[in-house]
């Protein structure tokens, strides 16, 4: 058995504030109908693979998209904080313009060096990447050699991929992450690469 991790990182499906172009945070919002339909597509993907583990963001629209997965799997969910949206403060809710009313500064910097940047009352981006990243090491060291899955959200996961892929400053937001997307990375702590996508089923 090699000591590589697989872990397939899902980005959790649709929601209302999605579709609105809205920050979600840690708003909890569910799924929309789409959305919905977006996680039973990424349970039908990834039903044939020798999943052994899956962990989600505990705010809701990711547990719904993990759930549909561990109902094609037959498999019990774990829940990880560490795995949560960033907390965007002020802007929670609210579209990219308004945001950029709220504090100009502050959102051309989370624009053109999103690691260097921090919401208005929210938490640094840096921070972000720090958490999840601890969080899929650990996975990797309980889970070494298998295949897991993690359910999370657009900004934790574009931060997770774009180091392994060479990628930062404003380039981040190129990477394609629609909701629903799997991105495959294999390694171990602190090693990781890309194996594939994001992609959508």
């Amino acid at each position: 058995m090699t000591d590589e991790t697989t872990v397939y990182v899902i980005r959790h499906g649709r929601t209302a504030l999605n579709a609105q172009g809205r920050f979600r945070g840690l708003e909890d919002v569910p799924l929309d109908a789409q959305g919905l339909a977006e996680a039973e597509a990424v349970a039908s993907n990834l039903s044939a693979r020798p999943i052994v583990a899956i962990t989600h963001s505990p705010l809701s629209r990711a547990r719904q998209t993990a759930e549909a997965l561990g109902r094609a799997l037959g498999l019990d969910l774990a829940s990880d904080p560490s795995l949560r949206d960033a907390d965007f403060g002020t802007w929670t809710a609210h579209t990219a313009e308004e945001a950029a009313a709220i504090d100009a500064d502050a959102f051309r910097r989370y624009r053109e060096d999103p690691r260097s940047a921090t919401p208005p009352s929210g938490e640094p981006l840096v921070m972000v990447e720090r958490r999840v990243l601890h969080a899929i090491d650990l996975l990797a060291s309980r889970w070494r050699g298998e295949e897991i899955a993690i359910v999370s959200h657009e900004i934790p996961i574009r931060l997770l991929v774009s180091r392994p892929m060479g990628i930062d400053g404003a380039a981040i937001w190129d990477i394609p992450l629609p909701t629903g997307s799997v991105t495959t990375l294999s390694g171990s702590a602190r090693a990781w690469h890309i194996v594939s996508g994001p992609s959508v089923p």
